[in-house]
């Protein structure tokens, strides 16, 4: 893993960009927020398929899955990888323990789902980069460098 510091939204095209969830289908504070001013429709997609859960009775079994959204903003060629480490958020969110025991297999999800779209998918639609800011470590309040280990020790792929 390469750490380099820069603008998460100025990546190239085709580019994933990923962020830490929680399961409710909110992003309001942190890079969440950003993410939902930038892509608007993204931030619909991943609500609907949340608040689905949610109105369920079952957000808790999205805790350590992926969601990956295609491009669907006007001028965005971003996918955005959605990785469900916390239940809820705010004063709610799951302890940072808990958070780091589902970051591991929501990358690894995030992974099995990039492939399978790449695998359906002509060249020029594929996810061709991954950017990840310092997930888990802004509201979630969990040391970087913890989450950081964990990423480390996966050997994946695109």
């Amino acid at each position: 893993i390469t750490v380099q510091p820069m603008d998460l939204f100025a990546a190239p095209e085709n580019s994933i960009l990923m962020h830490a969830c929680n399961c409710q289908g909110d992003w309001g504070g942190g890079i969440a927020l950003a993410f939902k001013k930038i892509y608007p429709n993204a931030y619909q997609f991943q609500r609907d398929y949340c608040l689905r859960f949610v109105s369920a009775k079952t957000s808790q079994q999205l805790v350590g899955t992926a969601l990956l959204i295609p491009p669907m903003d006007s001028g965005n060629k971003h996918f955005i990888g959605c990785l469900f480490t916390s239940h809820r958020y705010g004063r709610a969110k799951d302890s940072p323990e808990k958070i780091l025991e589902s970051t591991k297999p929501a990358v690894e999800a995030m992974f099995t789902v990039i492939n399978k779209w790449n695998e359906r998918h002509e060249p020029e639609e594929q996810c061709q980069y991954m950017y990840m800011c310092k997930i888990n470590s802004g509201l979630f309040n969990v040391p970087w460098e913890s989450t950081q280990e964990i990423i480390e020790e996966l050997d994946m792929e695109l």
